[in-house]
């Protein structure tokens, strides 16, 4: 389960910022999470709730998880459109040069603190 590690890895980097930014308390992680990182959402928060309360400044914190529709831009006729697999022919010309514009985030958007 490589959730576990990108858990431990995301809270590695809030409990530094929060730090170096003499934060007491942290209360929400935001983090943007595209369709095509291949991350389970349910075992990624499942994961991050173990192992924050290892923690103090980060035990008593909520992930929130936005999770990324894949799109795309055609790059023959200009449309931008949204998959919803691992396809990528443009839906109004079907041509296949489509320029991925979304879906591969991993990104903490936001921490939130007291």
């Amino acid at each position: 389960m490589h959730e576990a590690s990108i858990a431990a890895s995301l809270i590695e980097i809030v409990i530094d910022t929060a730090e170096k930014n003499k934060a007491e308390k942290v209360t929400k992680v935001f983090v943007k999470i595209g369709r095509l990182a291949a991350i389970e959402i349910d075992s990624l928060e499942f994961a991050y709730d173990a192992i924050k309360e290892e923690y103090e400044i980060i035990k008593d914190s909520e992930i929130i998880i936005e999770d990324v529709p894949i799109t795309g831009k055609c790059q023959k006729c200009g449309v931008t459109d949204t998959y919803e697999e691992m396809f990528f022919a443009c839906g109004a010309c079907g041509a296949f040069e489509v320029e991925l514009l979304t879906g591969e985030e991993l990104t903490i958007t936001e921490i939130e603190v007291d």
